[in-house]
């Protein structure tokens, strides 16, 4: 790291975030090679020193990378960075943090830190997720709000995504309650999106928190949506989908939930409704009928005003704050990968090759090139990252 960054002006914690801001910008670096960086050396300051040489034997570093990260030289950007933050009220959470919420540590690729508005403590506790369409049907936001006002009163924290139609509904819900209430946003903290939820960006974070692992002024790109979903399942111990038509982005919700071991719960519908189709279709799959509260509380054997023991079904992390260590959940052997290679593919091939459908492809590549394994070309082309 060079001189001015490890000795100028500036608080011992800016000092400390500063590293883990810029290691995720070296180009270069995703989610896997960050972890396999922050593993090899114990944090990423000590990525910054540490000789080429050694860098290059982690795996996935090539000399460009290596390059990259001894020649970083964007501090002052990164450091301007936590100075808008703070102003904002934004404190950046690192996964070596005891904040960072237990049940995002264990999914595959977690995020190396987050953004957060308010107090993330409450997902350490009974937490689920309600999430559908933006275009809900009176029925869907009554059920969402009615059913996330209940689970706050039970002490069960509720998160959705701040995205219209039932995620607000499940806020609102929350919110009338007392909370808590967690949002996770597909764009940066101090990007109100959608406009007429600017309310919710100041209620939220008293009564919960909004989080986010983009950095400020990220604006709500499409491609970030999936990104940002396998956090809304991540950090909740069920996901409960109100309405969603056939094809509908919650889906990649559900997916995420699967992956990640967690309940998935629908609420049913009108037979003939465009929006029951989604639920309609998970309840014929095994998922969970759910007509009220008590089927989530009864589903995950926790009741109001009894709160469960910390971290209910998920790995037991009692004990010191992990460091490199949270950095080494296994990653799962994506279906897409073994299609990949350094021959361009187009994103078309892909469908038929996997016979999965196109958005969840499109979800899937996402990832892959969040994580670093693989590269988009000009023509939505794709290829692995050597």
């Amino acid at each position: 790291m060079p001189r001015n960054v490890a000795t100028g002006p500036g608080s011992d914690e800016k000092l400390a975030l500063l590293p883990w801001l810029a290691l995720r910008a070296v180009p270069g670096v995703g989610l896997v090679l960050f972890q396999r960086l922050v593993a090899a050396f114990g944090d990423p300051a000590a990525v910054f020193q540490a000789p080429e040489g050694e860098l290059r034997a982690v795996k996935g570093v090539t000399p460009a990378i290596a390059q990259a990260i001894l020649g970083f030289r964007d501090w002052d950007r990164w450091e301007a960075e936590l100075g808008r933050a703070h102003s904002r009220g934004v404190r950046l959470v690192t996964v070596a943090d005891p904040e960072f919420p237990a049940r995002l540590r264990q999914i595959p690729y977690p995020p190396p830190f987050l953004y957060v508005r308010g107090e993330v403590a409450s997902t350490a506790g009974p937490a689920v997720a309600l999430v559908g369409t933006r275009q809900a049907s009176y029925y869907g936001l009554r059920m969402s709000r009615r059913l996330a006002r209940e689970l706050a009163e039970a002490g069960v924290t509720v998160i959705s995504g701040l995205a219209r139609g039932i995620d607000t509904a499940a806020h609102a819900g929350a919110l009338e309650a007392g909370g808590p209430t967690v949002a996770v946003l597909g764009c940066g903290l101090d990007v109100v999106y959608p406009p007429e939820n600017r309310e919710f960006y100041d209620k939220i974070p008293a009564a919960g928190a909004l989080v986010s692992e983009f950095p400020l002024g990220t604006p709500p790109e499409a491609r970030n949506f999936p990104i940002r979903n396998r956090l809304i399942s991540g950090l909740a111990q069920a996901v409960v989908v109100v309405e969603a038509g056939a094809k509908s982005g919650t889906y990649i919700t559900v997916q995420y939930a699967l992956e990640q071991g967690r309940e998935v719960m629908a609420v049913p519908g009108p037979a003939d409704a465009p929006t029951s189709r989604g639920p309609l279709r998970l309840i014929q799959e095994g998922a969970k009928l759910v007509q009220g509260v008590e089927d989530i509380l009864g589903e995950l054997s926790f009741r109001p005003g009894v709160r469960p023991p910390r971290e209910t079904g998920v790995r037991d992390l009692s004990g010191p704050a992990p460091g490199a260590d949270a950095f080494r959940p296994p990653l799962p052997e994506d279906p897409l990968l073994p299609f990949l290679g350094a021959e361009p593919l187009q994103l078309e091939e892909l469908v038929v090759l996997s016979r999965l459908p196109a958005p969840e492809v499109l979800s899937r590549l996402t990832l892959l090139e969040l994580q670093g394994l693989i590269r988009e070309l000009p023509g939505k082309c794709y290829v692995l990252a050597g």
